[in-house]
């Protein structure tokens, strides 16, 4: 039985890495743990194989059955494939890992950024024009045709905030005006200012958090406010020193919440009991994230962009939707825009955004029918550039 292997490299806990018969049907999963990754960038390909090689034998499957090789990987990638700026993992800065599985198992492979890979799964879905937006530490996104291409990708980025398009990644390349949000914090009874006075706790000495994509002093990039760890700041601005939400939550709840991994789940518990500081935060993000949209719905119509298509939420801090969704959908009709936040048709399937990518990935690969890419070979570049 032919077979894609699809592989999601995480900027957390491990590589997870799938053997499926099509993106939505997986045969079997595994992980290769961080712990095992030894350092190193021979160490890493040599586990991914080892994993790969394990997972191919504990699904009764032969090798010589593989079509294509898929890869979502966090970070930003070069034309050719290779990793141009992985910050979790150094390591793999500047190597090739199509090129690497390509030539040890001679067959075509795609990679992509995640967030890319994941509005490809949606789309595999969907099939229709889409944003694709992942909340999480920061706020990526990626826009997808109605022929299922990545339009306007981060790749070969210079560093200069200028290349970045809003819809490839929003959080870093979006500046929300600090004006404007003085005026949306003080209608919830917040103040900006506390917000910025936390970021200055949080940063220390770093100040360019404090300021907007090109060091705009008069702006803020929208990750800072528009992410998980943002969702928490934003709290912490609304509540000030008023600790009456504590009586909604057990002591170890209250304690969860300095922590922006679990903060997230108990801002929505308190939203779910109507609890005004939690509701007033979820508002708040809403109407900020309707302005953050507005402004990439503004670049990306210039751009092409279809009127109206639908914004497919993944990351966990998008099981918020139902409470700060409203607010956002309000205030996007009041900019005149008809585009809809819904959450993501994977996560419903119950299975992985990226895993599911990464079998788009090979898939499509498999379907350009290119020889094993390996480095310098324009296959290779061909591959990547495609998708």
């Amino acid at each position: 039985m032919s077979f894609l292997v699809a592989i999601d490299i995480g900027a957390g806990q491990s590589t997870k890495v799938a053997v499926c018969v099509t993106p939505h049907e997986i045969i079997r999963e595994s992980e290769f743990p961080v712990d095992r990754y030894g350092g190193g960038w021979e160490s890493y390909c040599k586990g991914l194989i080892a994993t790969v090689e394990c997972l191919i034998a504990e699904a009764g499957l032969s090798r010589g059955d593989m079509e294509a090789i898929g890869i979502a990987t966090a970070g930003i990638l070069s034309r050719d494939g290779s990793f141009l700026l992985v910050h979790n993992i150094p390591f793999l800065q500047g190597h090739n890992l199509c090129s690497c599985l390509g030539d040890h198992y001679g067959v075509p492979v795609g990679i992509d950024n995640d967030a890319n890979a994941g509005g490809l799964a949606e789309w595999s879905v969907l099939q229709v024009e889409l944003l694709y937006w992942v909340f999480g530490g920061g706020w990526g996104g990626a826009w997808i045709s109605r022929e299922g291409e990545v339009q306007y990708p981060a790749t070969d980025w210079s560093g200069d905030d200028a290349e970045l398009h809003p819809t490839a990644e929003p959080g870093y390349s979006i500046g929300l005006e600090k004006i404007m949000l003085r005026q949306v914090f003080l209608e919830v009874g917040a103040s900006f200012e506390r917000f910025e006075f936390h970021l200055r706790e949080e940063y220390g000495q770093d100040l360019s958090h404090l300021a907007g994509p090109g060091g705009d002093p008069d702006s803020l990039r929208a990750e800072m406010i528009l992410s998980g760890p943002g969702r928490l700041r934003l709290f912490r601005a609304v509540v000030g020193d008023d600790d009456f939400y504590t009586r909604f939550l057990d002591f170890d709840e209250v304690a969860g919440l300095e922590n922006p991994g679990e903060a997230g789940r108990y801002i929505s518990k308190l939203s779910s009991m109507r609890v005004e500081a939690a509701v007033n935060t979820d508002r708040l993000y809403g109407k900020i994230l309707a302005h953050a949209t507005r402004s990439m719905i503004k670049r990306a119509s210039a751009d092409g962009l279809a009127p109206g298509v639908p914004v497919c939420l993944g990351g966990k801090p998008s099981y918020a939707l139902p409470y700060f969704g409203p607010s956002t959908q309000r205030f996007l009709g009041k900019f005149g825009l008809m585009n809809y936040l819904r959450p993501s048709v994977i996560d419903e399937r119950g299975l992985n955004a990226n895993v599911v990518g990464a079998g788009v990935l090979a898939r499509k690969a498999a379907e350009a029918g290119s020889a094993a890419p390996s480095k310098g070979r324009p296959e290779a570049e061909f591959l990547h550039k495609s998708w």
